[in-house]
């Protein structure tokens, strides 16, 4: 073997010195490529249907602008949630609801959706994420989930209107 010839880090080395191993090496590395090529041409398509029919059903969408790379280091959840395609659909959803002519609000990523009653407006000072229901002074309570998209949906209308 060169000396200049080194060998991929995740071939191992004894692959190098026998050339039906290499032969083998090289199909699974191709055939493990189609899948991943596959499973990227799903979610694709997936993400282009799903963010068509947003398009075409609503006027005006707000989201809340997440911060993906910190969420997968903070909450455990690894590349988990860096995999599911969200900055792909949400430039999709973006483009095809400008392309429309309709309205397409980003919500800032430290606006209170979570903290803040959709009731009253009271913003609580400490939401543990354990937290699945959401319990206010004013006796509002809900799932956290749904208190936090009606806070969205109540932003993204002020921001439309202003």
């Amino acid at each position: 073997r060169p000396a200049c010839y080194t060998h991929h880090p995740a071939c191992p080395a004894y692959i190098y010195d026998d050339p039906e191993a290499m032969e083998r090496y090289k199909k699974k590395k191709k055939k493990v490529a189609l899948c991943h090529e596959k499973v990227r041409n799903q979610r694709k398509d997936y993400h282009h249907k799903l963010s068509r029919k947003i398009a075409d059903t609503y006027d005006a969408v707000a989201i809340e602008d997440l911060n993906m790379k910190a969420m997968s280091q903070c909450l455990n959840l690894g590349k988990g949630v860096m995999d599911n395609g969200y900055g792909m659909f949400l430039n999709q959803l973006e483009y095809k609801m400008k392309d429309r002519g309709k309205e397409f609000v980003k919500i800032d990523r430290f606006y209170p959706s979570s903290k803040k009653c959709s009731r009253c407006g009271n913003v609580k000072e400490h939401l543990e994420l354990s937290e699945r229901i959401y319990i206010c002074e004013c006796g509002n309570r809900m799932d956290r989930d749904v208190n936090a998209a009606i806070n969205i949906r109540e932003e993204g209308k002020r921001i439309i209107c202003a």
